[in-house]
């Protein structure tokens, strides 16, 4: 029976392929469908279409970035958007080294700041992107309001010391 917490979401109008490239990575078949769904709760239109997950590990992770971003370094989260009118949304992958010394630095669970990556990888699959002030104020809008729905705290907000 699913959790009550999970009732307000829909199932998925699309197909999540799941690609485990590193053994690093343990079972998150449900929290990647949840995090998707809540980023599709905030959407007015959301883009469907396959989407394709790739839970990568930093080495994977550096050799796209230096490929398609020039920039050769490990990073959380990269995002493949492919142009409508395909099928397909595109791919995210996560690279699992990362998530965790991010997650261990912000004092965040793991699987709470993996939801943040994967809502932040789906947006800029539809479209989103924080190049300027005024857009990355509206793409964390849709991932605050997205991880709240997950009961997950804005990752955006400095915690105040006790």
């Amino acid at each position: 029976s699913a959790h009550p917490k999970d009732r307000h979401f829909m199932t998925l109008p699309f197909d999540i392929d799941i690609a485990v490239q590193s053994n690093l990575w343990t079972d998150h078949e449900t929290l990647i469908h949840t995090s998707i769904q809540a980023a599709l709760s905030v959407l007015d239109a959301p883009r469907i279409g396959e989407l394709s997950i790739a839970l990568s590990d930093d080495t994977q992770i550096q050799t796209l970035n230096r490929e398609y971003r020039h920039k050769d370094k490990a990073t959380n989260v990269l995002s493949f958007p492919v142009a409508p009118p395909a099928p397909m949304l595109g791919d995210i992958v996560l690279a699992y080294e990362t998530l965790c010394r991010e997650a261990e630095e912000k004092k965040v669970a793991f699987n709470s700041h993996m939801s943040h990556l994967l809502i932040h990888g789906f947006l800029h699959l539809q479209g989103y992107d924080h190049e300027t002030d005024s857009d990355a104020a509206i793409m964390e809008g849709l991932e605050i309001r997205a991880l709240c729905a997950l009961g997950i705290d804005n990752p955006y907000e400095i915690p105040k010391s006790k």
